[in-house]
């Protein structure tokens, strides 16, 4: 009888029916409404709103004003120049002789010819610091690279090109020989290009 949704739902209902109004029950006597009364209060009148001024400050209107102080004493006139001829004979000076009138015409001119500065090879200022692709870590690889390059006059890096044992390796030896910083090499006084340069570079794991 019920086994059906339609038996089932009138059941229900009686059985919560009286289980409802129970717990109303019990709530209405949890709760206990009480008049409150209020008190009236007698109104307070204020004899002044301004606070008054307290003793102090009819002391510091009762001080005496400073007195002036006396005028300051003028400086003494500063000298006068006098415009009186001096008394005082001073020798002159007389010097005798003269600068030479002619030159000698065998005398000649020494040839400046330009002087060498000096002269040194490229160094290397900050080497390559190349980083261990994650590839070859991952697969566990190692190789070796050797970087051709040239540097021009300023020493920056240029025409950089990695033969590499793995081409895993060739993008990170070339990165990073560009990054290098090189001094450039110095020939009688000027700065250079320099071709022709490799850098090997190892790419082996820590074991």
């Amino acid at each position: 009888m019920l086994n059906t949704p339609v038996s089932r739902a009138p059941t229900a209902a009686l059985l919560a029916l009286p289980v409802a109004y129970g717990l109303f029950l019990l709530m209405s006597s949890l709760i206990d409404v009480k008049e409150v009364t209020l008190v009236k209060t007698p109104p307070r009148i204020l004899d002044a709103i301004t606070p008054q001024l307290p003793d102090t400050l009819d002391e510091i209107r009762k001080r005496p004003k400073p007195q002036p102080l006396d005028a300051a004493i003028k400086p003494p006139p500063p000298p006068q120049i006098s415009t009186t001829q001096a008394t005082i004979d001073l020798p002159v000076i007389r010097i005798s002789g003269g600068g030479p009138t002619s030159l000698p015409t065998h005398v000649t001119m020494p040839t400046i010819a330009p002087v060498v500065v000096s002269s040194r090879g490229y160094q290397v200022i900050r080497p390559p610091l190349p980083v261990y692709p994650s590839q070859a870590a991952t697969r566990g690889i190692s190789g070796s690279c050797s970087v051709a390059f040239a540097i021009d006059p300023r020493g920056k890096p240029y025409k950089v090109s990695a033969t590499c044992t793995d081409p895993v390796f060739k993008s990170e030896a070339e990165r990073s020989v560009l990054k290098a910083e090189f001094a450039p090499q110095l020939v009688d006084g000027r700065f250079v290009s320099v071709t022709g340069l490799e850098y090997p570079l190892d790419f082996k794991l820590a074991e």
